[in-house]
């Protein structure tokens, strides 16, 4: 068993510029020692020194410890609301970083069919759309910005060209047909996660394990990162 202190301590050390291998001991360890669905705990684990902030190690090892799993479809409602009010406000807690990933992770376990199509919905702008639906909260004007903008106006009709002779069509000979054959359908492609930019689909790689650079289009845009930094989905 990991005391307390020891967690503050691999957290720290992870932070100040800890490995990769340090970063994924240190969510590894919380993942043991905290009630967090364990994907979190690692995704945590592995982002840190990758985000733009992180709360001191202290706070992060006592928020873990004392996370409660979820009992009823109001408690996930709870999570729902906290994570949107913080990344509304730009607060910087855990739960603005991780709010979303622990979401999807307890509707597995509580289904809440109003909830749901946040956790299946991967763009951005859908996502606030979906948020400003529920009556969570999302920053000022950005459910206008997501809205569907209004259908263009049909083009005017083009006037129909006149029928084909048939008697030319007659005087030709019929053309030889060859059924084309079926291509192999390509495999699907892979999908990866990323503490910060979410998930997204392998474009191109570069060399095997985990130096090797992959080039993955998030909804952020395309990134290449090593592989050491993502976590392949299913």
């Amino acid at each position: 068993m990991t005391t307390r202190d020891e967690l503050v301590t691999l957290v720290a050390r992870a932070l100040g510029g800890g490995s990769y291998v340090e970063c994924t001991q240190a969510g590894k360890e919380l993942a043991e020692e905290a009630k967090l669905p364990r994907k979190v705990a690692e995704n945590l684990g592995a982002g840190f020194g990758q985000w733009d902030f992180f709360p001191e190690a202290a706070e992060i090892v006592d928020w873990a410890l004392a996370y409660v799993p979820p009992e009823t479809p109001e408690d996930v409602w709870t999570i729902a609301r906290t994570w949107s009010s913080d990344d509304t406000e730009k607060r910087q807690t855990i739960l603005a970083l991780v709010g979303l990933d622990l979401l999807k992770h307890e509707l597995r376990r509580i289904p809440v069919p109003e909830l749901q199509p946040l956790a299946d919905e991967n763009r951005a702008a859908k996502l606030l759309a979906l948020r400003a639906e529920l009556g969570l909260a999302v920053p000022k004007g950005a459910a206008e910005a997501a809205a569907p903008k209004k259908a263009a106006a049909a083009p005017k009709k083009v006037a129909a060209a006149p029928p084909a002779d048939p008697t030319v069509m007659r005087r030709m000979p019929r053309p030889e047909f060859k059924k084309p054959e079926k291509a192999a359908p390509p495999p699907p492609a892979k999908r990866y996660a990323h503490p910060k930019f979410g998930e997204g689909t392998l474009e191109a790689q570069s060399g095997e394990g985990p130096e090797a650079k992959l080039t993955i289009k998030f909804d952020a845009g395309t990134k290449t990162l090593q592989a050491k930094y993502v976590t392949e989905v299913g």
